[in-house]
């Protein structure tokens, strides 16, 4: 319903330090077309990609792809959603955003940005597989009620070490968790201990433990030049 993932997107001033952050962390360029007014990078890891952009912008997006966005945003509007913002002139590249109940942002753009990332199975990914975009929230039933609004299903769920939801859908798996803690990317990563110790020989430095882990699992927390979080979990579905 809601379109197709397209990438987080993130504001990166400058994008030279955070471009060379996830460039070691094992994220690949990809090519970007010139439909955006400003500067734009997007790193790619063979499942999550990161749009970079030189722009004031609060907090990261979800942003999805939705050919015939002027026909949907109807569609939007009939479940309940507010659009914060609209440009669907004849002039103008269309796109919209919202937010969840969290006040997690949202955009749905008419078209791609950047074609279809292609991945080197050889490549080295140093945070694992992706698990989630992991998000919090002061109500699980509410947030979920408005992902399925969107056409996500429930994929797993949990009660330790608090109420947590994970819903997948149009090339996306949210994590909602009834806690408190920053959104961010989380990564299934065995061998972490390995893991963190690469990153440090290539000066990235992470903070042992994740507030979102069980006390049972081994996780820790990167944090980007902007500001974005990523959080590794040795294993299981957190």
């Amino acid at each position: 319903m809601v379109g197709q993932f397209l990438e987080l997107s993130i504001a990166a001033q400058p994008l030279a330090a955070s471009f060379e952050f996830y460039r070691a962390l094992g994220f690949a360029s990809l090519p970007v077309s010139d439909t955006l007014p400003d500067p734009y990078l997007v790193l790619f890891d063979g499942t999550v990609a990161i749009g970079l952009h030189e722009r004031e912008q609060d907090g990261a997006l979800l942003t999805f792809v939705r050919p015939g966005l002027r026909d949907y945003v109807r569609a939007l509007r009939r479940v309940g959603i507010d659009l914060a913002y609209s440009h669907l002139a004849d002039n103008e590249f269309n796109r919209v955003g919202f937010a969840d109940p969290t006040g997690q942002p949202i955009a749905l753009l008419e078209a791609r940005t950047f074609p279809p990332g292609e991945w080197n199975r050889q490549n080295v990914s140093a945070c694992g597989e992706f698990l989630e975009y992991s998000v919090p929230t002061a109500s699980l039933s509410a947030s979920v009620a408005f992902w399925r609004s969107l056409g996500f299903e429930p994929k797993a769920d949990g009660t330790a070490p608090h109420p947590w939801q994970q819903l997948t859908g149009h090339g996306l798996t949210i994590g909602l968790h009834e806690t408190h803690f920053r959104a961010g990317l989380s990564f299934r990563s065995p061998h972490l201990d390995a893991r963190l110790a690469y990153l440090g020989a290539k000066g990235i430095t992470a903070r042992p433990r994740s507030p979102i882990a069980d006390n049972a699992q081994s996780s820790a927390m990167l944090t980007a030049p902007e500001g974005t979080v990523i959080y590794l979990f040795e294993s299981g579905e957190q």
